[in-house]
Formats: C-alpha cells, structure tokens, sequence
C-alpha cells in the first residue's frame, strides 16, 4: 500500500514540463517469447503545455509495409528521449512484465531500435495509485466510465485492439488510445480536487461504453421486430382460418335453406350450433320429421 508521500510524487511530476501521459496499444501480450508484439500506436500527453505527440504506425503505411512502418513509429518515438533528456512518464501499469515498456523496447531492438527503459524515478503508476485511493484494483475502463470519461464511441478494450491490428483499422486504434491518455490527464485532475470516483454512478449499471449500449439496443430492437412480426403472422393464420369456417358455416346454411320441410309448420322445431352444423341439420331432421 502506498501512503501520502504518493500525493507529493504526483504534485511533482504534474509540475514537471518534462512530464508525460502515456499509453500504447499492441496486437497483444508480451510472454518473453520474440518476436514481442507488434505495435500499432504510442500517444504521450503534456498536461502543463496542453501538447501531445502520436507515434502511429498509420502514419507510414504510405509507401512501406506494416513491418517499415512499424520501425518508422519506434524510431520516431525514441526520439522523445534524445529532444526530452529528462523526461517523466504517467501511465497506467506499464511496468508490468506483459504489457508496457518493456515490451516496447523488446519490439524496437527486433528492428534495430533501440529505445531507453525508463526508471523508476521517472515512471508514476496511476493504476496503483488510483488503486491506493479506491483499495481495490480497478480497470481503465472502470474509472472513465465512473467519472462519466468515456466519451463517445472510441473506447476499445486491448483485445480489441489487439484484433484492429490485423485488420488495418490503425485510425480506431489510435482513437481509443488518445481517449484513454486525455483520461488519464481529466482522472489526475480529479484527484487534485478530490473528486474521483471509485464506485459506479447508479447502482445495477453494467459499465457498457456507448457503442456497447447501442449494439445492445440495436440487439433488442430486431427481437422486438421480430417478436412482432411473429404476433401479426399469428394472428393472420387465425383470421384466415376463421375466415374459412365462416364461409363453411354459410355454405351450409345455403343448403339447410333448399331443403323441403316434412312436417307441418305448426310442429316446428329448430336449432343451429354454429361449430357442428352438419349435426345441427341431421338432429333438425330427425326431431321434426313426420
């Protein structure tokens, strides 16, 4: 568990103009193994100049192959070392063995590249401390949605984009990860002013983004066309079929009128039950008949 010397940490690296957000995406976890992940985009943010730079892959696709412009954007990005000597990271657990600087550098020296493993000095993990605050582990996508961050549809999970890799979909990537990075500059602020939120807005909400909700909503929609596609086809049947027995019941007393009656009119008995009409007319014969 961290203590309030976190608080001062944090006071000063958002005081620094060195002091970066950061976040990245991949096409998945790092396990040791080479090749590392491929990565599709880095995005860092300053929150004093209000400035922020992209390393997108998407940028170079023009003219070279995913691989050239996979190399492009590492090289590009290591040169925020080089230009910022000093420079501070704020980042959400991207010291952790699968996912975070590591594997970026891991992934750059396969190109050749090689990319400066920043210490410890230098590095503010705003998972554990928002974790701290909360005392419990909490996901990006929990604090954004806690804190009403998640803004439009442009959020992706990282097995989404992990998934976006392949299919060329680079603008969605970086997209989300530039949402997540001005999250994490909005989540600071809130902690400065002791505002955050760690638990959910309204009770029994299921956290879905925007884009979730309308899949869903677009979901329910098609059963409840189809929920009532399926009352009127129903109801159709039944109309035709009682459409049908009523021109059965008048075909049959059509002939019930052209039979000669065998019994004085003085003596007659009649009656008619609509679902049996053939009895009907057999037991009026035989009760009637002379």
């Amino acid at each position: 568990m961290y203590n309030k010397n976190m608080d001062n940490k944090l006071q000063d690296f958002i005081n620094r103009e060195d002091c970066y957000f950061i976040h990245y995406a991949s096409n998945g976890f790092y396990n040791g193994s080479s090749p590392a992940p491929k990565i599709s985009c880095i995005v860092i943010y300053n929150l004093k100049s209000d400035k922020g730079y992209r390393f997108n892959i998407a940028d170079h696709l023009e003219g070279n192959s995913k691989e050239q412009a996979e190399k492009l954007t590492l090289e590009n990005f290591k040169l925020v070392f080089t230009k910022i000597p000093n420079v501070s990271f704020i980042h959400w657990n991207m010291t952790a063995e699968g996912f975070g600087f590591k594997a970026i550098q891991v992934r750059a020296k396969e190109f050749g590249v090689d990319i400066p493993m920043p210490d410890n000095e230098h590095l503010f993990d705003l998972s554990s401390y928002v974790s701290y605050i909360a005392e419990k582990k909490l996901s990006i996508k929990q604090v954004l949605w806690f804190n009403s961050l998640l803004i439009g549809d442009d959020y992706l999970d990282g097995k989404v984009e992990a998934e976006y890799f392949d299919k060329g979909f680079f603008d969605k990537i970086y997209n989300s990860v530039d949402l997540k990075v001005c999250g994490f500059a909005d989540v600071v602020k809130l902690i400065q002013e002791n505002k955050l939120k760690t638990e959910a807005p309204y009770q029994y909400n299921d956290g879905l983004t925007n884009e979730e909700r309308r899949q869903q909503a677009l979901k329910l929609a098609e059963t409840r066309d189809k929920m009532i596609n399926d009352i009127y086809e129903h109801n159709r049947k039944v109309q035709a079929n009682n459409e049908r027995i009523m021109a059965h019941n008048e075909k049959i007393m059509e002939e019930m009128e052209n039979i000669e009656p065998e019994y004085e009119e003085e003596h007659r008995i009649f009656f008619f039950d609509f679902d049996h009409p053939l009895i009907s007319m057999l037991a009026n014969w035989f009760i009637n008949k002379k």
